[in-house]
């Protein structure tokens, strides 16, 4: 499960499980990041499924894991790659553009294991 499946590394880290004969979710902001992602992994033959989330949207995130979860089952390796990435210097953005930053880099992160470490474990899975 790839959770920020842009064009960029997402894709290509899903294209490495691809190949390597993984079922692959992934996770976007917008459906046609979702469908492009999606299609570009149509030529490895593997299971493939997406779905839209905002990785600063706790509840849209969680329904979005769900939902792959009931299409692909637990998955065995999950990928955190969504994030704001921000070329400044101290003191040129607001306090608000750094938690919007934070609520995507690291608390998205932290819901996402939170939500499926669970899941992991109990099918023996985890480190």
């Amino acid at each position: 499960m790839i959770i920020g499946a842009g064009p960029g590394i997402g894709v290509s880290v899903a294209r490495r499980f691809a190949r390597a004969g993984f079922p692959i979710g992934v996770v976007a902001r917008s459906r046609p990041t979702v469908d492009a992602a999606v299609a570009a992994l149509a030529e490895n033959n593997v299971d493939t499924h997406g779905a839209t989330a905002d990785a600063a949207d706790e509840s849209s995130l969680r329904a979005a894991l769900d939902e792959l979860v009931g299409q692909l089952g637990v998955p065995d390796v999950v990928v955190y790659n969504a994030a704001v990435i921000q070329w400044d210097a101290i003191g040129e953005l607001t306090v608000a553009e750094h938690l919007a930053a934070w609520a995507v880099n690291v608390v998205g992160a932290i819901t996402t294991a939170a939500h499926l470490l669970p899941r992991i474990a109990e099918a023996g899975g985890g480190t």
